[in-house]
């Protein structure tokens, strides 16, 4: 595949995966409140689990060391960010919620220095404190109608930053084939996930929190928690796969096409409009998180 062949490919993939994902997070706020939101992030990894098992079994090693703690990490990153997202988009409409988790590219920019030793001037940092007026502006501190839910969508973003960080810190320090490494570590992230929110269930069941409370799904329940697996898996999966094939500067700009596509299914589903400030803050988001990919680009 040419060069240019395999950059349409990876930008398809990426605009596929960016309405997957949106999708996902539809198909758990369909069920609203009447399931708690730890059973939802449950099926998420254990049916991403079961539906990546055939691809990897063949391959299937047990990490160790230094391997096993980065792939635990990388699962709690992911797991607290689903459980606070899928949270909030039990209260907030998607596409607000989706808007401030993109504070998420700020983060991992803020946080690399730290967990990858990479350096950052002061451009970058100028771009952060632009993007996070950005995502005040959306929140809307002591105004918004959610109060303290948008802080769950940050908490998120924080949470996937550390994922993507320690993904990266996989990537260099695991020795099997690329072509292997994406299904496996997207593997673990469901198997690692699943015993981690597991514990967090029983954990929490002394304190009877409603979004950790056991309930036995009712059979169109089952439906959307097998769809919320489904589409998580193949989601990753793809968004995973496009940077294989095309330059993270490239994707960069199509990452937030998952804005609109949640904005689309929000209206669509749940008749949500996004406010102005949302389009405001989102677009100062935008603009920062495109800056920062573009800084990078030259810094490389």
């Amino acid at each position: 595949m040419t060069q240019a062949k395999g950059q349409t490919f990876g930008i398809q993939l990426m605009a596929f995966g960016v309405i997957l994902l949106p999708a996902m997070d539809a198909a758990a706020k369909v069920m609203g409140d009447s399931i708690a939101a730890a059973t939802i992030v449950l099926a998420r990894f254990g049916f991403q689990s079961l539906f990546l098992l055939p691809f990897v079994w063949r391959d299937l090693y047990l990490p160790r060391g230094q391997e096993l703690r980065l792939h635990l990490w990388r699962a709690l990153g992911i797991c607290v960010s689903t459980f606070c997202f899928f949270a909030a988009i039990q209260v907030m409409p998607q596409v607000d919620a989706l808007a401030i988790f993109f504070t998420m590219p700020l983060l991992v920019t803020l946080l690399a220095p730290w967990m990858l030793g990479e350096t950052i001037g002061w451009r970058r940092l100028s771009a952060v404190a632009v993007g996070m007026i950005g995502a005040l502006i959306i929140i809307q501190p002591g105004q918004s109608s959610f109060g303290l839910v948008t802080v769950l969508p940050l908490i998120a973003a924080l949470g996937f930053a550390f994922y993507l960080l320690f993904t990266r810190q996989l990537a260099r320090a695991s020795s099997t084939q690329q072509g292997v490494a994406v299904f496996t570590m997207q593997f673990y992230s469901g198997v690692f996930g699943s015993l981690m929110i597991v514990l967090a269930i029983v954990l929490m069941q002394p304190f009877q929190h409603p979004a950790f409370e056991i309930t036995w799904p009712e059979p169109w329940q089952w439906r959307q928690l097998i769809l919320v697996g489904v589409l998580a898996s193949i989601g990753h999966v793809v968004v995973t796969k496009a940077f294989q094939y095309a330059d993270a500067s490239v994707l960069a700009g199509f990452q937030y096409l998952e804005l609109l596509s949640a904005a689309v299914l929000g209206w669509w589903l749940f008749g949500d409009l996004p406010t102005l400030n949302t389009w405001m803050g989102s677009a100062i988001l935008v603009g920062s998180g495109l800056y920062i990919f573009h800084r990078e680009k030259q810094a490389h």
